[in-house]
């Protein structure tokens, strides 16, 4: 009877092992089917208008292809990581004060941290804080600052993504570099961005 007892403990022994090995396997596999790295280079064109509210207000303009990435992680439809954008070569910069307009050469680059989700409908969305934009001009001159961004992306086409993203960006610092100066903005240069882009979503 003792025999039969322990025969019996260690078959049960047995199936709950084999039950928690199924579990496991089943577990990772899951975790592998909704889980990996993203890397989305992105191409699109940017339309940006802005202002300073000073006694003379100050108003900003300019258009510009930009290009950039996003690299993160997804799981179980969320993804997080960081985003990366520049212009793809200089645009004009437009200033209108009063009756004066000018224009002047920039180049413009954003850096910031993004969390999204795939919404089981062919579509994507996501909202990203900029740690950085910097506009820059060829002499070297530059006007930084922060924002953030609310964007939604169309999946229905094979392999690329369009996206619609409405970036806001306060610029709060101006850097003077032949005097090696930064400068506060006070007030800011607020900046409205609508950025169309496409995308390639690569999951590894």
């Amino acid at each position: 009877q003792f025999s039969r007892e322990r025969i019996f403990m260690e078959e049960v022994m047995n199936f709950k092992k084999t039950l928690l090995g199924l579990f496991t396997t089943l577990s990772l596999g899951f975790t592998s089917a909704n889980a990996g790295f993203l890397v989305e280079p992105y191409l699109g064109y940017k339309i940006a208008s802005g202002d300073r509210a000073t006694s003379s207000k100050t108003e900003y303009s300019f258009n510009t292809p930009t290009i950039g990435g996003r690299l993160g992680y997804q799981f179980l439809g969320l993804m997080a990581g960081v985003d990366y954008s520049m212009s793809s070569g200089s645009f004009d910069l437009e200033t209108k004060t009063l009756t004066t307009t000018t224009k002047v050469k920039h180049d413009q680059d954003q850096f910031g941290v993004f969390v999204g989700y795939n919404l089981p409908i062919l579509l994507r969305v996501w909202g990203t804080y900029f740690l950085s934009s910097n506009l820059e001009q060829a002499d070297g001159d530059e006007t930084k600052g922060s924002g953030y961004a609310l964007g939604a992306g169309f999946t229905g086409l094979p392999f690329v993504s369009l996206n619609l993203e409405l970036r806001s960006i306060s610029y709060d610092e101006s850097f003077d570099k032949s005097a090696g100066t930064t400068t506060s903005l006070n007030p800011t240069s607020d900046y409205t961005e609508v950025l169309l882009s496409v995308s390639l979503p690569l999951d590894f």
